[in-house]
């Protein structure tokens, strides 16, 4: 297909998890193509359980994978970008990297780390010629549930297509807007959520009572 669309590209795989993979990796691609004018943070992993229920490693895995991952990628190609004085950064965040999700925690605190490094690096390196965004998808039609261990249940949001969180990506750069929701629709409880906080605890806390009434509540943290 990229061919097709006469373009070329390099594939290298990498633990995101491993700076020095992650240095590499980058460094070959750009050995092989050039330097990276756009880099699109998205590799992540979810999980679901009552924070009780969640062990500590669980946290730690996410927090690596999710935050620190975006970390390495973002290291390895900033300051050939401030040095040309150009390019972008996209990172692929979550509605749970703007709204605290029940029974999500581990997952939810480290796209909240990631919305936050996001935030910072933009006021540092837009002066700089480099913009940065993120886009933040509520459920999509990937097996990213399946990979978590809990299949995706509610009613509301329905997932989108993968399509659209990519043309969400592709505007992001092309307006170069510091933030996407995807779909729109969960602009409205993020709003919610800072303006009227009452009513958003009430809302959720409502949304989520079968779930607490059947999680179990006194099980001890495991460690």
């Amino acid at each position: 297909m990229l061919a097709e669309a006469g373009g070329n590209g390099a594939v290298a795989t990498a633990d995101i998890t491993d700076r020095e993979a992650v240095d590499q990796a980058l460094a070959s691609l750009v050995n092989e193509l050039g330097p990276v004018d756009i880099l699109v943070n998205n590799a992540g992993a979810g999980g679901y359980a009552s924070f009780l229920q969640t062990d500590v490693e669980v946290f730690e895995r996410l927090m690596r994978l999710n935050y620190l991952g975006t970390v390495y990628a973002t290291k390895a190609v900033l300051p050939s970008m401030v040095e040309r004085g150009k390019g972008h950064i996209v990172n692929i965040s979550s509605v749970a990297g703007r709204i605290g999700t029940p029974f999500e925690s581990a997952y939810s605190a480290s796209k909240f780390a990631v919305t936050a490094l996001t935030e910072a690096l933009d006021v540092e390196v837009r002066p700089l010629g480099v913009g940065v965004s993120m886009v933040n998808p509520g459920p999509v039609q990937t097996d990213f549930f399946d990979a978590r261990g809990v299949p995706y249940a509610r009613k509301s949001p329905k997932p989108v297509p993968p399509e659209q969180v990519a043309n969400a990506v592709m505007a992001a750069v092309d307006k170069d807007r510091l933030e996407q929701m995807v779909p729109r629709m969960l602009h409205g409880a993020v709003v919610t959520r800072h303006l009227v906080p009452p009513l958003f605890r009430w809302g959720t806390a409502r949304a989520f009572r079968n779930e607490v009434r059947e999680r179990p509540s006194s099980s001890s943290d495991r460690r």
